[in-house]
């Protein structure tokens, strides 16, 4: 095999993976648009932003589910795709979020979610429009949360599956605090604090998780 290979080949399956998730999560926030059309206009709004958001990122996560399903010796199937897609929207409401608590202006090429909020505020002259920005954001990173879980909850899959994500994205809100806290004060935390705090923000979330659900 040719030097460099084995990396051509390691992208290529999740630029694969990518574009089938990418399609599924369009087509899954396009049906929660109809299904809650009714709540005009936040209904069509908020899978609109969340289908131009999820767009913009890697899907590594999405990815190593398929990976991890493979690995347990099985076949890539479609409710690898549900439980990838689910793992990307989980990454999104993180991100969201996250931007608000860091003030990040920009995310994935394109203003981060409460900023965009923040400024349709600002144009309609609402006088505290950041806070509406926040406030709107907020709401958006948590309607990808309880879309995540729909998924999970899906026929077909383990029972168990969706308690398991639940007790690790828990976890990871715990971190995201540890986060909070430690940026806020002057003392620096312990390295095994630190190492605590990454192992369960970033590390089991980003790669245990997937690879577990798949597997599962």
């Amino acid at each position: 095999m040719t030097p460099g290979k084995e990396t051509d080949m390691g992208m290529d399956y999740f630029i694969a993976r990518a574009s089938e998730l990418r399609s599924f999560l369009e087509s899954r926030l396009a049906e929660a648009s109809a299904e809650f059309a009714f709540l005009d206009p936040w209904g069509g709004d908020v899978p609109r932003r969340l289908s131009a958001f999820v767009r913009g990122g890697k899907m590594i996560r999405g990815g190593l589910v398929f990976l991890g399903q493979e690995a347990a010796g099985a076949e890539r199937s479609d409710e690898a795709v549900i439980v990838g897609a689910a793992m990307e929207l989980l990454q999104s409401g993180f991100l969201i979020h996250d931007d608000i608590m860091d003030r990040d202006r920009l995310r994935r090429g394109m203003s981060s979610i409460f900023w965009q909020y923040r400024g349709e505020a600002h144009a309609r002259g609402l006088a505290d429009a950041y806070h509406y920005g926040e406030s709107m954001g907020i709401c958006a990173g948590d309607a990808a949360f309880f879309l995540a879980f729909t998924l999970l909850s899906s026929p077909g899959l383990p029972p168990a599956l969706a308690a398991y994500c639940g007790r690790e994205i828990y976890a990871v809100s715990l971190a995201q605090m540890l986060d909070v806290d430690y940026g806020s004060f002057p003392e620096i935390p312990a390295e095994r604090d630190i190492e605590t705090l990454y192992r369960w923000k970033t590390g089991r979330y980003s790669f245990s998780l997937p690879l577990a659900a798949g597997a599962m």
